[in-house]
């Protein structure tokens, strides 16, 4: 979360690999990957493709599908990049959900059995670093239901 004072200097941190997995078989263990690597002002990505191994140790894809980004700043309209099939965007953006932390604690203590309509916005004005990559189905595998998860690993 990034207050909206420190927006125009947050940055993707370039020694962090951000790691989407994805699992076309039902086994939980990541088939595919796309890698997002900030360097200079852009965002590179790399794959869908197979990793070098599964698990917590990461390899980037150097070889795989490539494309880039330069990295959107706050406040200005996005750039949106697309190579191989694939649409890329990268940037600090504002936070898209919708949570009443207070109502919460109310219902999780007792003191309260639901959530008010339409409630109080505890994250409203907060800002996240986003990073949005779509991907043809195809380049997916064949299979119906995909298990996503996104890691980020710090070099």
């Amino acid at each position: 979360m990034i207050t909206p004072s420190a927006t125009g200097a947050a940055r993707f941190d370039e020694n962090v690999l951000v790691e989407i997995n994805i699992d076309n078989t039902g086994d939980a263990v990541e088939d595919l990957v796309i890698q997002a690597v900030p360097r200079d002002g852009k965002m590179y990505f790399f794959g869908p493709a197979k990793p070098a191994a599964p698990g917590t140790m990461s390899t980037i894809l150097t070889s795989a599908p490539m494309g880039s980004v330069d990295i959107t700043t706050y406040g200005s309209n996005e750039m949106v990049s697309s190579a191989n099939g694939m649409k890329y965007f990268a940037g600090p953006r504002d936070d898209p959900f919708f949570f009443d932390f207070g109502q919460y604690t109310e219902v999780i203590n007792g003191r309260a059995t639901g959530f008010n309509k339409p409630g109080n916005d505890t994250f409203a004005g907060s800002n996240v670093m986003s990073i949005v990559v779509e991907v043809p189905k195809s380049m997916l595998g064949s299979a119906d239901v995909l298990n996503t998860w996104v890691e980020s690993k710090k070099k």
